[in-house]
This record gives structure tokens, C-alpha cells and sequence, in this order.
């Protein structure tokens, strides 16, 4: 089952690549993920997730960014028109997907906020941030000599695709209907 998730999760993803877009939708750039704390996650030196109190792989503060994604997602009319897109169209894989276990899809709402915050680090530097995702194998070949030119689009790209993938997961954990 975790690896349909992974599948559904890149294809997913790839699909946003592949596919130009204009519309803007989700959490605009800049906009803080944080609690009202304000307690940084991120080590800034080495943009690592710091090690949560309690040594439990969903803080509060985790809890309450998910939260805070998910009550604006369905404020959003353009998310929940994707949502809408997304059980209409994939409702096959969806159900196959719901079978995942809480805490499976929890850790998969996990990972991508970690990386949804990751990359405020990463993108601090634009020209590196396309070189290093490209020697990791993250960026499609056919699609480099775009994302070099326009390291923006890059960021914008992978940001709408961290989006996504959060809400997919929402959907079938049960947190958007």
C-alpha cells in the first residue's frame, strides 16, 4: 500500500511538471507555517527539522500547521474545486488509498510540511537550489534547461506540487471532504 501511495504521490507530482498552469491557489509565498508561538522548526545553518520535544513524530506544533493548511484549503475556492476535481476523477484511487492506516497518512502529511518548510530554505538561493535538485534527481531532464533560466518557476512549480500532495493527502485521511 505505501508504495500506491508513492506512485500516486509522484505521478501526481510529475503531472504538475509536465503540465503548464497559471493558476495560483493554496498558501501564497512567504506566508508563515508556524503556530502562534512562532517556534522555528527549521535549523537555519543546516535547514534540518529540529528534533521534536517528546521524541513523537507529530508535534503539537505539526498538528497545528496541518491545521492551519487545512482550514485555509477549504476557505479556498480553487482548492476545493481541485478536492472536487480530485474524487470525481481518481475516486478508484482514492478508495485503494484510504485503506492506508491513520498513521500512514499522517506520516505522509508529515513529511510533505517538512518539506513544504524545507523549502524556504532551500529556494534562499535559487541558481542552487536547481543544481542540487537536479544532482538529486529531482528534476525532470526534459524540463532542466526551463527551470535553469527560471529558477522561479521551479520553486513555484514544486511548491503547487507540495501543495497538492498535502491536500491528496487530506483527502484520503479523511480531513477534507
Amino acid at each position: 500500500m505505501r508504495s500506491l501511495l508513492s506512485i500516486f504521490l509522484l505521478t501526481t507530482i510529475l503531472s504538475f511538471l509536465l503540465l503548464p498552469t497559471h493558476a495560483q491557489f493554496g498558501i501564497k509565498k512567504g506566508t508563515p507555517i508556524s503556530n502562534p508561538n512562532n517556534e522555528a522548526t527549521i535549523d537555519p545553518s543546516t535547514g534540518t527539522p529540529q528534533q521534536q520535544e517528546g521524541g513523537g513524530f507529530l508535534s503539537e506544533k505539526d498538528a497545528a500547521d496541518m491545521s492551519a493548511i487545512i482550514e485555509e484549503a477549504m476557505k479556498d475556492v480553487e482548492t476545493m474545486a481541485m478536492v472536487t476535481k480530485l474524487k470525481e476523477e481518481n475516486s478508484d484511487h482514492l478508495s485503494e488509498l484510504r485503506q492506508l492506516s491513520p498513521m500512514e497518512v499522517l506520516g505522509g502529511m508529515k513529511e510533505v510540511l517538512d518539506n513544504m518548510k524545507l523549502i524556504e530554505y532551500l529556494f534562499q538561493d535559487k541558481e542552487r537550489a536547481v543544481k542540487e535538485m537536479e544532482k538529486e534527481g529531482m528534476i525532470d531532464k526534459a524540463h532542466v534547461k526551463k527551470y535553469r533560466k527560471d529558477p522561479d518557476l521551479l520553486e513555484q512549480d514544486t511548491r503547487r506540487g507540495l501543495y497538492f500532495q498535502f491536500i491528496s493527502l487530506a483527502v484520503v485521511g479523511g480531513f477534507i471532504e
